[in-house]
């Protein structure tokens, strides 16, 4: 996980060094900002902060992320037949034809359909990319029971499922490179058109990084499985 702080440092560095050359030109302009003076932050400031911001996230994930994972389930389940197993309901779902359409995008990464889809759900906030490989990857014992060792102490059921699709540890980590990288929330892009006052820029921003994520998970992928 601290690699990846690392990574997106570095990332941040490269581009930004790029920019400045290539792309928003050589003209400096003064920039002068007032700092207050820092203090030892108290308790009760820490306790109101740690509050102010927690209400936030929890407003968020009564909103957003219920409602994107309720929309994931409700993808996951029509049309539903009963007569499926789980997984096959889950492919022939609509979730699962999307993920199916856009699976050759991501082959030099080596996702499944089912990170594919959780990909194309994170654009709404990166939060939802948990939850919903959380919802596609709920329900289906019976590859998480074959799949764990008969010691007692038997694996997650979802990295069961998730070792079964074939995600090994070198393609969660070119995974979580692009979810680290690609396209930022809506929120995001909408706060850089109003900043910039086009949405030039904003839409430049949601090309370039989603771009930039596929660049470097697939080439972290390719290289790393002909080291390893």
């Amino acid at each position: 996980m601290i690699s990846l702080y690392v990574v997106g440092i570095v990332v941040a560095v490269i581009m930004s060094r790029v920019f400045s050359r290539y792309v928003v030109g050589k003209e400096d302009t003064p920039f002068v900002m007032e700092l207050p003076p820092y203090r030892f932050p108290t308790s009760k400031a820490i306790a109101r902060h740690t509050w102010e911001k927690g209400k936030q996230y929890l407003k968020k994930m009564g909103s957003i992320i219920l409602t994107a994972s309720i929309i994931v389930w409700a993808l996951g389940y029509f049309p539903h037949n009963s007569q499926l197993t789980p997984q096959q309901q889950q492919e022939q779902s609509y979730i699962g034809r999307i993920g199916k359409a856009i699976a050759p995008v991501f082959t030099p990464q080596g996702f499944s359909w089912k990170l594919d889809v959780s990909l194309v759900a994170g654009v709404g906030a990166k939060e939802i990319v948990a939850s919903t490989m959380g919802e596609l990857y709920s329900g289906d014992e019976t590859v998480a029971d074959d799949s764990a060792p008969d010691d007692g102490h038997k694996y997650d059921a979802v990295r069961a499922q998730m070792t079964a699709d074939g995600i090994t540890p070198l393609v969660a980590y070119s995974y979580l490179l692009f979810v680290l990288l690609y396209f930022p929330c809506l929120a995001t892009i909408a706060a850089i058109k109003n900043e910039s006052g086009s949405w030039k820029w904003a839409i430049f921003t949601a090309l370039y990084t989603t771009a930039l994520a596929w660049v470097v998970s697939a080439l972290f992928y390719q290289v790393a499985r002909l080291i390893i």
